[in-house]
């Protein structure tokens, strides 16, 4: 069983943490030499703003609409990285660093003793009160579907409080029925628009599909999401990553 914990708009919520003045207002980080946008905050993207903007394009429209905007700030990111990860590596067996801001925790055992959307709401409580910032858990049989379950924690907040547990089998394939194919991970635009032509639109539509047939029209790549999205694991823990270890800087 895994967990994948997501920091909510991780480079503007740093900005916030020591500027609690700012809370509720439009936050945007900047690229280093201040050329384009390249995080949001909630209150900034609901006003349309999106990273990659010029910021020479959108200065004005920033002033008018009280949109503060900071310089990128990779030290302090380093540091609010690790202080989650630490916080995380505390409270459960394993943990595999994906990014600066988002981490697969092994939850092995912790079933066992534990109710799994309870113990999803203590890892954000616990993190809050270390970091205060908020993180995303997305429970699951799989790496797959705990991405997909976090993308629902935090994409519907208020109903979940940013905790889902896709243990369920009948909740899980609710969810999925929800998910258009593109957003699976792993799956991407390009695939996505070939699976489209095929008539499969949803998560739960490329879960139902035949694995060879996916093998032999796609490749193993994609037959391993599907396996993922049945609930079969594909997709080991890694504990350790050259390639991502510097994300934690």
């Amino acid at each position: 069983m895994f967990a994948l914990c997501d920091v909510n708009s991780f480079y503007a919520s740093c900005e916030t943490v020591f500027r609690p003045d700012l809370c509720g207002r439009p936050v945007v980080v900047l690229s280093n030499n201040d050329g384009c946008v390249i995080a949001c905050s909630a209150e900034a993207k609901q006003l349309g703003i999106a990273p990659g903007e010029p910021y020479f394009k959108q200065k004005e429209r920033f002033r008018r609409s009280g949109v503060v905007c900071f310089s990128s700030n990779y030290e302090l990111y380093a540091d609010m990285s690790n202080r989650v990860m630490t916080t995380l590596e505390e409270m459960v067996p394993r943990v595999e660093i994906y990014s600066i801001d988002e981490a697969f925790c092994d939850l092995t055992g912790v079933r066992n003793c534990r109710d799994l959307t309870d113990f999803g709401r203590e890892i954000r409580a616990t993190v809050l009160k270390r970091t205060h910032l908020t993180v995303g858990v997305g429970i699951a049989q799989t790496k797959t579907l705990a991405k997909l379950a976090n993308h629902a924690a935090k994409k519907w907040q208020r109903q979940t409080g940013g905790v889902v547990d896709l243990s369920n089998i009948d909740r899980q394939r609710r969810l999925l029925a929800l998910i258009p194919v593109e957003d699976v991970w792993g799956v991407g635009r390009r695939i996505s628009k070939k699976l489209n032509a095929l008539g499969i639109k949803t998560a739960l539509d490329l879960s139902e599909q035949s694995t060879w047939i996916i093998r032999k029209h796609f490749n193993v790549v994609l037959e391993r999401t599907v396996r993922e999205l049945r609930g079969e694991p594909c997709l080991e823990l890694e504990e350790f990553c050259a390639g991502k270890a510097g994300n934690r800087l």
